[in-house]
């Protein structure tokens, strides 16, 4: 019984002196980001590294409208396409490469931010907003991963695939 006093004390002693040991050292500085040149504004830190974005196809179709005007126009055709398009957090899409008119609902995320030829707006959750065909939009996240479902028509012919 002895021995067993004698072998806690010692583990309870080196014990002790590990964790004094460990709260006198000092932790390292954390690492930097990259330096940046004078008179540059860093906004690109908030964003990480551009991920691929692999949209997920729900529906492509095409449709006839019974529109005379648009038939007399040759333009009574329409090319749709339903996706549903997963942005993770902290990324800037400059392009988004859906063409079209676009309506789009955003499904999930809480910090979206679109920019539609030059106009800058925030979206919520379970929010419609529509893109004209022609149209740039750019998106950017925030600490939230977004969901967009989109359905875009285009007249005619098929859109290009990207």
């Amino acid at each position: 019984m002895k021995r067993y006093i004698v072998v806690a004390v010692g583990l309870l002693l080196s014990e002790t002196l590990m964790v004094l040991v460990s709260l006198g050292q000092r932790p390292s500085p954390s690492p930097t980001a990259t330096a940046t040149q004078p008179g540059n504004k860093t906004d690109n830190s908030k964003f990480d590294e551009a991920m691929p974005l692999e949209p997920i196809e729900r529906f492509e179709g095409r449709s006839s409208l019974k529109n005379p005007r648009l038939h007399a126009a040759g333009q009574a055709e329409i090319q749709m396409t339903l996706r549903n398009w997963t942005i993770p957090n902290r990324q800037r899409i400059d392009r988004f490469p859906q063409q079209g008119f676009l309506i789009v609902q955003v499904r999930s995320g809480e910090d979206m931010v679109t920019v539609i030829d030059g106009q800058r707006q925030k979206h919520a959750i379970d929010e419609f907003f529509t893109v004209p065909s022609g149209s740039t939009m750019s998106i950017e996240t925030g600490d939230d991963t977004v969901v967009l479902q989109t359905l875009a028509i285009n007249s005619g012919r098929a859109p290009a695939k990207k």
